[in-house]
């Protein structure tokens, strides 16, 4: 007879990216709506480390290092690195206790060498995979619910299903095609995958609140300093933005429902404006003279330039049914706004308001 201790229930969710601007969020959002431990996975020297790293994400996201439940730790883990990075055992005293893995965890630069980009989102996805399949090994469920980009589909003059991309896309850069990649490496699991593509991540739809002022905050801060006289791209492209808090809750209503796999594009979709109506908009709100559009000027976005001449809207089905509420320019634009001059486009962050209880609603 054994006097080990029984195993830990299979019920902690493994987060990754949990200290990035999306994956915050989605650990707020899961406090809400679970009950389980979750673990972040995050880079650092050791264990003692990440937990600084955690407490560091505290302050910086809720005001407080002490606000994150007991029922939340960090795990050490590289991965870029076969098995994590761990020769202790860790992994798979996790992988037998581990539910759901929430991979968030990837490099959103445009400028990645396709090397680079891969070994970050292929390999870092490669990784997410084997640790499911290990804890399905050991008896646990090892579902896996994964980011991607609703971007996969490249440039298309086609509505981008949810299904597809059906052909070989044209991408745009390296980090469109390598997270085309890593929804690849999950069809290594037969099941228990659901897939979340967003499109353009901006602010909370209610606060506007943000840690993260690229993409499409490049453009609008040039217009509110007075230094954008043209629109630069094509009056009729599509210009897609999803509030990181809709993201957030896809993700963790695929958590606490288990029986969803396949794919869920957290985009607007056909309500998405055009770039002439969201230009004029922010005109409007900022109170300066409407600008025409000029597709010849999109170089001055540099390596956001592609997305400033998007033919084609994205598919908005099965997300919609999990929280995502397009939300109109006229109401969104004036938040976004309000708060990226709130925290000096970036200069100044400000933390973002506890969303959690004691006691979680499970929902």
């Amino acid at each position: 007879m054994s006097d080990a201790a029984p195993a830990a229930p299979a019920e902690t969710i493994v987060l990754t990216g949990g200290t990035g601007f999306l994956g915050s969020v989605v650990l707020e959002r899961l406090l809400v709506t679970t009950e389980e431990p979750i673990v972040l996975l995050v880079r650092a020297a050791d264990d003692a480390a990440a937990a600084a790293r955690l407490r560091g994400l505290a302050v910086a996201t809720w005001g407080d290092a002490d606000v994150l439940p007991s029922r939340v730790t960090a795990l050490a883990a590289d991965l870029e690195l076969p098995d994590l990075g761990r020769t202790d055992g860790a992994l798979d005293a996790l992988a037998a206790r581990t539910a759901t893995v929430v991979h968030c965890a990837a490099s959103v630069r445009f400028d990645l060498s396709l090397e680079d980009a891969r070994r970050v989102n292929v390999g870092g996805t490669r990784q997410m995979v084997a640790l499911a399949a290990r804890a399905r090994e050991l008896g646990a469920p090892g579902r896996l619910v994964h980011v991607s980009t609703a971007y996969v589909h490249g440039r298309t003059n086609v509505l981008a299903r949810e299904h597809g991309p059906e052909q070989a896309p044209v991408h745009r850069n390296t980090y469109e095609q390598t997270k085309l990649e890593a929804e690849h490496e999950t069809r290594a699991l037969t099941d228990g995958v659901a897939i979340v593509r967003p499109s353009i991540v901006v602010g909370d739809a209610v606060t506007g609140w943000t840690s993260s002022f690229n993409v499409i905050y490049v453009p609008l801060k040039a217009a509110a300093r007075g230094l954008l006289t043209v629109v630069p791209g094509p009056a009729d492209a599509w210009l897609d933005l999803v509030p990181v808090d809709q993201v957030a809750e896809v993700v963790a209503a695929l958590v606490r429902r288990p029986e969803l796999d396949g794919v869920f594009q957290a985009v607007a979709g056909e309500e998405a404006p055009r770039l002439q109506p969201f230009a004029d908009v922010v005109c409007e709100v900022l109170g300066i003279p409407p600008a025409a559009c000029e597709p010849a000027a999109a170089e001055q976005l540099g390596l956001y330039a592609p997305y400033a001449d998007v033919a084609s809207p994205f598919e908005l089905g099965r997300a919609r049914e999990l929280g995502v509420r397009p939300v109109p320019v006229a109401e969104l634009v004036p938040r976004l706004l309000a708060f990226a001059e709130t925290a000096g486009w970036g200069r100044r962050p400000q933390p973002r308001a506890v969303a959690w209880t004691a006691t979680p609603a499970v929902g």
